[in-house]
């Protein structure tokens, strides 16, 4: 067996629309909205740089089934740098990306699109022209897989990349040999799934990671789920996550995995960054400062350490505060917050427009989910009216009708302001449940502190 060095990414999703960027200014909103296209640019880049014999990409491409020539164009062009570097490209597409006649494109050489009615099978070498693995991929011909690709390929890669040469349906360049002396190649699998299920995920070509071990594949090149996880070793199961995340729940740095195959089979993997803009979602412990003057210098303190780790990315983030604090009730009556953030962005902008710097760090919103500094569970167990207030949000928090009594009765005001009726109606249950937790916690504090006062 050759060694040999390989790029496995998936879950590109250029030209995502980012939708919820309206709070952005524009030369940010710019940063993310490019974002997608500079994670496929530094993967061409890396894959030239750090002298790759080729590239796997596991599935969704693109964002949509209806590929935006701005997209299309602009992996043309990527392609074309690789091509012309000899670097091949395996790919499938995914159920963002679903390969069928209207969508069709013509690839420069070298790139490889694994077909949807069935599994193919290819040998790829190395860039001295050396046999270096067997890959089989199968490509989603519509939006919604429930078939079991996995249980579709073959069990002896190498003769179905014989049968494939066979009848002149071969991948990659031409290469002057295509036989490892003992038959063997190493196996890599091409495979966008949902492997043993995942909550929040729908379960495309579902899997599972014994079925995956059987099979005999070196390395399984999955794509889909968007968290970067290692399934297993030997043989490898890998989710190299995406390449660019897209919001707040896509948090950390997003990229591919460069992996090095020796000649004994043996794989190392290194994850390798691949993101311009970075997500994060923050919680600040509050309970021992004393003032807001210390919440906002904790809050300045914590921002320039996430600039530190962005490395000159752009890091968008969402922050809750959290813990008991006798500052509660300031935090939710005072525009700390607001005008916090409003002073931190103009330092930011300046920075962006005098300075041209990158490495911005932009609040997307901060939460309240800190508490008053007071033993709830004591007033619970209380027979006092304290008591009866908090008994009585324990019920109506467990009884969706009875919270809704309680808010129409506290919200009547607004009745006449048929906009803000209209959007009250429509907030989740989430949000309500929220407000009475708050409205409780605020009433319950001003009691209290009523008691203290006496």
């Amino acid at each position: 067996m050759n060694s040999f060095r390989f790029i496995h990414a998936a879950d590109l999703h250029v030209d995502s629309p980012f939708r919820g960027l309206t709070q952005l200014p524009e030369a940010l909103k710019d940063m993310v909205l490019q974002s997608t296209f500079a994670a496929w640019e530094r993967l061409v880049e890396l894959a030239i740089q750090a002298d790759i014999d080729f590239v796997v990409i596991s599935g969704d491409l693109y964002d949509g089934k209806d590929r935006s020539l701005k997209a299309q164009w602009r992996l043309q062009r990527g392609m074309e740098r690789l091509s012309a570097h000899g670097i091949p490209v395996y790919l499938i597409h995914g159920n963002h990306d679903p390969l069928h006649e209207d969508v069709r494109w013509n690839w420069p050489e070298g790139v490889v699109v694994f077909e949807a009615d069935k599994p193919r099978t290819v040998i790829a070498c190395r860039r001295d022209g050396e046999p270096a693995a067997v890959i089989s991929g199968m490509s989603y011909r519509d939006s919604a897989v429930y078939d079991n690709l996995a249980s579709m390929y073959p069990d002896v890669p190498e003769q179905a990349a014989e049968a494939e040469q066979s009848v002149g349906r071969e991948g990659g360049f031409s290469r002057s040999s295509h036989r490892s002396p003992d038959g063997r190649l190493y196996r890599i699998g091409l495979l966008h799934a949902t492997v043993d299920g995942r909550a929040g995920h729908d379960p495309y070509a579902p899997c599972s990671k014994r079925e995956l071990i059987e099979k005999g594949y070196d390395y399984w090149a999955l794509g889909h789920i968007h968290l970067r996880e290692v399934l297993h070793e030997y043989p490898f199961i890998v989710y190299p996550g995406n390449t660019q995340g897209r919001h707040v729940k896509e948090t950390g740095p997003k990229g591919a995995y460069v992996v090095d195959v020796d000649a004994h089979g043996h794989a190392s993997l290194q994850f390798r960054a691949l993101d311009s803009v970075r997500w994060r979602n923050e919680q600040l412990e509050v309970t021992d400062l004393p003032d807001l003057q210390s919440i906002m210098e904790l809050l300045d303190v914590k921002m320039n350490e996430w600039r530190q780790e962005a490395e000159e990315r752009l890091t968008l983030v969402r922050l809750t505060l959290t813990g008991r604090t006798a500052l509660y009730s300031e935090l939710q009556r005072t525009l700390l917050v607001q005008q916090w953030i409003e002073s931190w962005n103009q330092q930011e902008l300046e920075r962006l427009e005098r300075f041209g710097e990158t490495d911005i760090v932009w609040p997307v919103g901060i939460r309240l989910e800190c508490s008053p500094d007071m033993d709830v569970d004591a007033w619970r167990a209380s027979d006092s009216f304290p008591g009866d207030l908090v008994r009585l949000a324990d019920e109506s928090l467990r009884d969706a009708a009875k919270r809704d009594d309680l808010l129409e009765e506290a919200l009547g005001a607004f009745r006449q302001q048929p906009r803000l009726q209209q959007w009250l109606a429509v907030q989740p249950d989430d949000i309500r449940n929220d407000w009475l937790r708050e409205a409780m916690l605020l009433s319950l504090e001003w009691l209290q502190s009523e008691v203290k006062d006496a």
